[in-house]
């Protein structure tokens, strides 16, 4: 490769793009490391906030109501329900969740028959006897063992001090339960240290209905988010099997094995409980404690930080493969408007020749018929056929010219009619032929029989195959020789008439043949050989075929000939 100094300051160019490119990739690579891991801090400490204050928010709930139903020994047991009517009556009208309550009810241990339950009424105002439900079997039974260990005395400071239990998950349809031992003070008991003894147990029955459908909804809103906008689904589930979900926030979310968060939702309960001196909260039930689980969709926050970075450098990737692109377009077009300004400089350089050479003899014959100098018929009847090539051959140079300076190749220029190949390539020839007879051409045709019409120009037809013709002459270096056939295919989906124009000249080589259809375009050989032409008959020939519908294809063998086929659509199949 000759280097010049335009093709070294283009390389210097490449290689300065590429060093940056790869340099703002390297760049781009570790800017998305370091936001990819601001990100994940960012939506843990987000993640982080939601369930700190989430679980404080429930805590204070929970904590509210176990503090409301604490039932003082002191007062007499007889006026017990009135008391235990009062705080649900306080709580109610406090509260900003009164339907988180389904019931109240009591246990007397010391009534008879043990068998039955006092249930508040639904505004809490009266009791009234109930037999125990049959889904309250596991919780009789807990607390008939609780009973049995607290039969004996206990302090006033056991009592007061005494856990709430927390139930959930028992056999058939059942709200979850909070329960708490009742105690009375012993009157024959003195001292200090009075005893007391246990009278019963208060049951809190929650409302798993509006659990699911009204408090924890509105919690996961507030704390992470209305649905479509949070980063997290939320689960609300039992912390220990039988597995057992109590909410889900998002169902097309499965809980994986690690989680992005979990909390024991009555830890904080119980530890709020003690440090403001209340009774604390623990689980009763087989199944545990509620429990608070956060996930990201994406199986957790490190994943879906990762996929966005991987999106991320894609994306980023991408760009720079759109710039290394955009550089390599530039640099061809580039290339390209050098070659078709070099092109244009060789196409003015070939009008040139070809307008003067055929002037200046049409000049030359005029001054002689003119002045005298020839007067003989013979002569003059020689001057005028040289006359008359050379005004075809200005004639042709024009047209093509024009041909191309006012887009005379377009559909909008020919009328498509029904033509008999057969008849076209004859009166083609017949023009063509005072050219072949100078040129000592022998011409071999063979035009098949029964050929359908096809839609075409006649005079495009006329015009690609004396363009053919013409090069073939031009192209021939000596081996005088032309084949013309024509044929019907109709093995293909569209049956067309193909016309075949071969000649065995210089032929041209691999790389040159994807370029002659091209504007301009003369094979380097060509014009080192200084053989005449202006580069536009293949160009001409390509846009007038398309312009009909048709197309034109090339194989050749460099020193051997080449082989032009028109391929034409028969009339019946053409699309107008």
């Amino acid at each position: 490769m000759k280097w010049t100094k335009r093709s070294a300051l283009e390389f210097a160019a490449t290689l300065v793009m590429t060093a940056a490119v790869i340099t703002l990739a390297i760049l781009q690579y570790r800017w998305t490391g370091q936001i990819s891991r601001v990100e994940q801090q960012r939506l843990k400490a987000a993640l982080a906030a939601s369930v700190r204050t989430f679980d404080e928010e429930f805590s204070y709930q929970f904590q509210r109501l176990t503090e409301a139903f604490e039932i003082d020994p002191e007062a007499p047991s007889a006026s017990l329900e009135a008391r235990v009517s009062r705080q649900y009556s306080a709580w109610a009208n406090s509260t900003s969740v009164p339907g988180l309550l389904a019931g109240i009810m009591i246990w007397k241990i010391d009534a008879a028959p043990s068998l039955y339950l006092e249930r508040a009424s639904e505004n809490g105002d009266r009791f009234q006897p109930i037999a125990w439900p049959a889904d309250f079997d596991s919780l009789r039974r807990f607390l008939m063992q609780q009973a049995s260990n607290l039969s004996g005395t206990v302090d006033d400071r056991q009592a007061l001090y005494c856990p709430w239990m927390f139930f959930d998950g028992f056999p058939g349809p059942h709200d979850p339960v909070l329960s708490r031992p009742l105690f009375e003070i012993r009157p024959n008991v003195t001292g200090p240290n009075p005893r007391v003894r246990l009278s019963g147990f208060l049951i809190v029955q929650i409302n798993s209905t509006f659990i699911q459908q009204n408090y924890f909804p509105d919690l996961v809103e507030r704390h992470f988010g209305p649905f479509g906008a949070r980063s997290f689904a939320v689960f609300i589930r039992a912390s220990r099997a039988p597995d057992r979900t109590i909410y889900v926030s998002d169902p097309n979310v499965s809980v994986s094995a690690s989680p992005d968060a979990t909390v024991n939702l009555f830890d904080l309960v119980g530890e709020q409980a003690r440090r403001r001196g209340h009774a604390p909260m623990q689980s009763g039930s087989a199944s545990g404690q509620w429990q608070l689980v956060v996930q990201h969709p994406a199986g957790s926050v490190e994943v879906a930080v990762d996929n966005l970075r991987h999106r991320s450098v894609a994306v980023s990737f991408g760009l720079l493969a759109v710039l290394v692109g955009s550089m390599a377009l530039v640099f061809s077009a580039a290339r390209r408007a050098e070659r078709l300004a070099r092109l244009q400089v060789e196409f003015v350089a070939g009008v040139s020749h070809e307008l003067c050479t055929p002037l200046a003899v049409i000049n030359s014959a005029a001054e002689n018929l003119a002045d005298g100098i020839v007067d003989t018929p013979p002569e003059v009847r020689e001057y005028g056929v040289m006359l008359r090539e050379q005004s075809r051959r200005l004639e042709n140079v024009v047209d093509q010219v024009l041909a191309v300076a006012a887009g005379r190749a377009g559909s909008a220029g020919y009328e498509l009619q029904p033509v008999e190949i057969a008849q076209a390539i004859t009166q083609s020839l017949a023009l063509s032929e005072p050219m072949l007879r100078d040129a000592g051409f022998a011409v071999e045709k063979e035009i098949g029989e029964d050929l359908p019409p096809v839609v075409a120009d006649p005079t495009a037809i006329a015009k690609c195959l004396e363009n053919l013709v013409s090069n073939a002459v031009k192209y021939s270096n000596g081996n005088r020789w032309l084949g013309v056939r024509a044929r019907v295919v109709r093995d293909i989906p569209n049956a067309e008439v193909q016309i075949c124009v071969e000649d065995r000249g210089i032929g041209i080589s691999a790389a040159d043949l994807s370029n002659i259809f091209e504007p301009f375009y003369r094979v380097q050989g060509v014009r080192e050989g200084q053989i005449r032409g202006v580069g536009l008959g293949l160009f001409l020939v390509k846009r007038m075929m398309e312009s009909m519908g048709g197309r034109v294809t090339v194989s050749s063998h460099l020193g051997k000939g080449t082989f032009f086929v028109l391929h034409f659509p028969v009339a019946g199949t053409a699309e107008h």
